[in-house]
């Protein structure tokens, strides 16, 4: 595409502007071949405009920047880089208003609510692409960078997929991904909120601008689309008041649109009667753990919005046997799930509790360089729920683990805990001291398969260290 056209709609100076043809976008500078445009982004920890001089080598066509800088390059100088990236990704990508978007965003059970959703629509006669945590899913499947990449990074999946022959596209929606405008050019079909616990205020400062990124997923919603929400969740009611063309909630009591009872759960799974228009339907889901309610009543919600006929939708949720790191069952009675917040623990200690008829233990820490007020809450729930909590490290990053293991600490309501910094030793200590009904929960990393330590990239994944204990135990 010539740049000329590509750079259509964006307010910019130009400099050294010529006829040149753009064969790719890039922002990041190791991606840049011979003809791509590379856009300079300032981030937390890397500024692209020092970047400049390597792209020039690598043969980029021209650059977009925040400010003039000493190149021979057609340069567009904006005012905001990331905030023009959408354009430009639109220009280059086109518009993508046939796929079918939905988009889920709240603190907890995105992921499990995305996949779900993703299994209605694969049995519903859609071809579906999937975008979130643990993978990116369209013909192929590759690992994800980040839960919502950004614009044109989700742009150039979009193409692959209409090319693949994807009709619709689930996926998960970060807050810091509405914060920082990422999806700011998607206009969605049905636009999901889970439920919103403290997480994340390192970056977002309070609740509320934490609860003000979130809520801002409505506001990309196209004309006719639908709202999706939890009417259990306490943000439920501001919700049920925003301008909304059309809204759809979900929860326990007859006073949401979509409501379900409970009937029984165990480790085998859930059996509920999900009511809607004045109809029940009964649903079972190998899924274990009583907060999955809430995100088989999300997909199931989300589907009837997008006009899914309820058999198939019920066909779609019991066809999920699991997801990976979320109550995932490794070997008998052990399980890695991704809880990594106040919230999310409590909600997987107490399911697990229902299942265990020995003693239950669970195996957590804490992120290092994030939210540091939930890691003594965290502290308390562990030693409260837990017959024993192995506190350990998580990604400590750039912090001390035995810093971050001491906050948590300070929140401990009784003295059964054991601090082994070493995750592995902490997760080998748990498997086995575990005897017979013992129930053993790693949490914190679910899917994950690294740990982040200063600035490197370890290679360590929970479930495959658990299945070595077995193995090593025989």
């Amino acid at each position: 595409m010539r740049l000329d056209r590509l750079i259509m709609g964006i307010t910019a100076q130009q400099y050294n502007m010529k006829d040149v043809e753009v064969s790719t976008i890039e922002f990041d500078s190791r991606k840049v071949t011979p003809g791509a445009l590379y856009v300079a982004l300032v981030g937390e920890r890397y500024d692209g405009h020092n970047f400049i001089e390597d792209v020039e080598q690598n043969g980029a066509a021209a650059v977009v920047t925040q400010r003039k800088t000493s190149t021979g390059l057609p340069q567009i100088v904006v005012e905001d880089s990331r905030a023009v990236l959408g354009t430009l990704a639109r220009n280059f990508y086109g518009d993508f208003n046939k796929l079918v978007k939905a988009g889920i965003t709240g603190t907890n059970g995105k992921t499990t609510t995305a996949f779900l959703l993703h299994s209605v629509l694969s049995h519903a006669d859609k071809n579906p692409g999937l975008i979130g945590t643990v993978y990116y899913q369209g013909g192929a499947r590759r690992k994800a960078g980040r839960t919502t990449p950004e614009i044109l990074d989700i742009l150039k999946l979009f193409k692959e997929f209409q090319d693949e022959g994807i009709d619709s596209i689930v996926m998960e929606v970060s807050s810091h991904a509405l914060k920082l405008n990422r999806v700011e050019d998607i206009d969605f079909d049905v636009a999901v909120f889970t439920n919103l616990t403290q997480d994340h205020l390192d970056f977002h400062g309070t609740m509320e601008e934490y609860k003000r990124a979130k809520l801002h997923l409505f506001a990309l919603l196209k004309p006719g689309g639908w709202a999706v929400y939890n009417g259990d969740d306490a943000v439920g009611a501001e919700i049920s008041k925003l301008p909304l063309e059309h809204c759809l909630s979900f929860g326990t009591s007859q006073k949401s649109d979509v409501w379900a009872q409970l009937e029984d759960d165990s480790l085998n799974g859930l059996r509920m009667t999900i009511h809607h228009a004045e109809k029940r339907y009964q649903v079972k889901s190998p899924l274990i753990g009583t907060y999955n309610l809430y995100n088989i009543l999300a997909a199931f919600t989300s589907a009837i919005a997008l006009g899914v006929r309820p058999e198939s939708i019920i066909h779609g949720i019991e066809a999920l046997r699991a997801v990976r790191g979320r109550m995932e069952r490794v070997v008998d009675c052990v399980f890695v799930d991704f809880a990594h917040t106040p919230s999310a623990l409590e909600n997987v200690l107490k399911s697990a509790r229902q299942y265990t008829h020995g003693r239950l233990f669970v195996v957590f820490g804490c992120g290092g360089d994030r939210d540091r007020e939930k890691r003594p809450r965290m502290g308390a729930i562990s030693t409260r729920l837990a017959d024993l909590a192995v506190i350990t490290s998580d990604n400590p990053r750039s912090e001390s683990p035995m810093h971050i293991i001491g906050e948590i600490k300070q929140g401990v309501v009784r003295e059964n805990y054991k601090v082994i910094a070493d995750r592995r030793e902490a997760i080998e200590y748990a498997v086995s001291t575990k005897k017979g009904d013992d129930v053993v929960i790693v949490a914190g990393k679910g899917h994950e398969e690294y740990q982040l330590i200063g600035d490197k990239r370890v290679e360590f994944d929970d479930a495959e260290v658990i299945r070595e204990c077995f193995t090593n135990s025989r």
